[in-house]
């Protein structure tokens, strides 16, 4: 049931089993623009009777609407008759969950790899969504510290940026830290292959979320997990390679059915020099995600190296189709025609690449390589055929006089 919609946002509310315990649910990063999708977790909370609202935006831009207020309080007129409420989120999901409880009025939260912001101006170490910083006008974002009475829970991993993001978090508020090293970005991943997450946010709801039993369980199951697993391959340096193929390739035995793993070996074995393998692994990487771009992208790449650039440049081509607002494969696409000798072709996605990325300095200078060979090949062509000219021509009377005055069988013998 639709409680609230415009052009950016859209709330709804899903009724379950129990009433009285309300979870308001926040998307993640990776938003594609459409509305026609379930809410963040709203499948698995579903599922399990409890009532939700789901709070969907119309795309990365971390929420820096000028209606999330009245987005807000259309969430919380229908939280009225509630005992308890929690927002939930990860990543973009967990900066909204935090930000917004108090709007919501919210007893908890449960913030998975939360960003304190994406603003460059607060958070001058955060790389990760360059355009999206840039592109968005954080004006709508409160420059006060943040005040959540909710005592949010937050999972996250402290060897990252997201160990930073969560102690500017706890210097401005009060909250539940629980770190797990190696946990990746975002621990979500982690948490739903150990099978803890449906504890963690049950916990939280009913009020009974303790952190020290909670990061005991997850240290004993992250041992053999998958994305654990992955996450220690990939981050083994160039004179441990055999280590990190051999971390992966466990992964990969633990969970053939998962896409992540084989696109981490696929990395692994590649930065190895072992090309052919990594091939088939990309490969079944890029099957089991259904094409999803992070991963047919270096499939594409490993193709092109690997001398079959008609296989892809057909592969880059059908990404750039299904995801026209993605920049990095619009450049892509663009490099793997340029490498094609199909210059004039490339100038399109590229300059595509640069329109849904400004700022990306990189994009702009393989455009203007690409702007450069197409206009100077013929000019240098040009330049050639003159050369040859000045050269030869003066000569050619005295090699016409010398051909006329040898026999016929002469004139195509030398």
């Amino acid at each position: 049931m639709e409680i609230y919609r415009s052009d950016t946002l859209l709330v709804r509310k899903r009724g379950g089993r129990c009433r009285k315990h309300w979870v308001v649910t926040f998307d993640h990063y990776g938003i594609t623009g459409s509305f026609d999708r379930p809410g963040f977790g709203e499948e698995f909370l579903a599922a399990r009777g409890i009532s939700l609202i789901t709070v969907l935006g119309r795309g990365n831009d971390w929420y820096q609407y000028p209606d999330m207020d009245a987005a807000l309080t259309a969430a919380r007129s229908a939280l009225l008759r509630a005992d308890r409420v929690i927002t939930y989120g990860s990543s973009m999901g967990g900066y909204a969950a935090i930000r917004f409880a108090d709007a919501l009025g919210a007893h908890g939260c449960v913030a998975i790899s939360p960003q304190y912001s994406n603003d460059p101006a607060k958070v001058p170490f955060e790389w990760r969504w360059p355009e999206d910083a840039r592109r968005i006008d954080w004006r709508g974002e409160p420059d006060r510290p943040i005040r959540c009475a909710a005592d949010p829970v937050i999972v996250y991993d402290p060897t990252i940026e997201d160990g930073e993001h969560v102690r500017r978090i706890a210097c401005d508020m009060r909250c539940r830290a629980v770190p797990i090293r190696h946990a990746a970005h975002p621990a979500t991943t982690f948490l739903g292959s150990t099978g803890l997450l449906p504890e963690l946010v049950l916990s939280v709801l009913d009020g009974s979320f303790a952190p020290a039993p909670f990061r005991r369980r997850v240290m004993a199951a992250r041992k053999t997990d998958p994305v654990y697993l992955c996450e220690l391959a990939r981050r083994q340096p160039a004179s441990r390679a055999r280590l990190g193929i051999a971390l992966a390739r466990r992964a990969v035995a633990a969970a053939p059915g998962v896409d992540l793993v084989h696109h981490v070996l696929a990395s692994r074995l590649a930065l190895a020099g072992q090309a052919v393998e990594a091939l088939s692994s990309h490969a079944s990487a890029c099957e089991l995600s259904g094409d999803f771009w992070g991963y047919a992208l270096p499939y594409a790449l490993a193709l092109a190296e690997a001398g079959d650039r008609p296989a892809a440049l057909a592969l880059a081509k059908r990404l750039a189709a299904t995801y026209p607002e993605q920049a990095h494969v619009q450049h892509v696409l663009g490099h793997l025609l340029w490498l094609s000798g199909r210059t004039k072709e490339a100038l399109k996605p590229a300059r595509q690449a640069i329109r849904l990325a400004p700022g990306n300095a990189f994009y702009r200078a393989a455009l203007f390589r690409y702007r450069w060979r197409y206009a100077a090949l013929p000019a240098f062509a040009g330049w050639r055929l003159l050369r040859w000219a000045a050269h030869r021509l003066p000569r050619l009377p005295e090699r016409r006089r010398a051909i006329a005055g040898r026999r016929p069988l002469e004139r195509f013998t030398t």
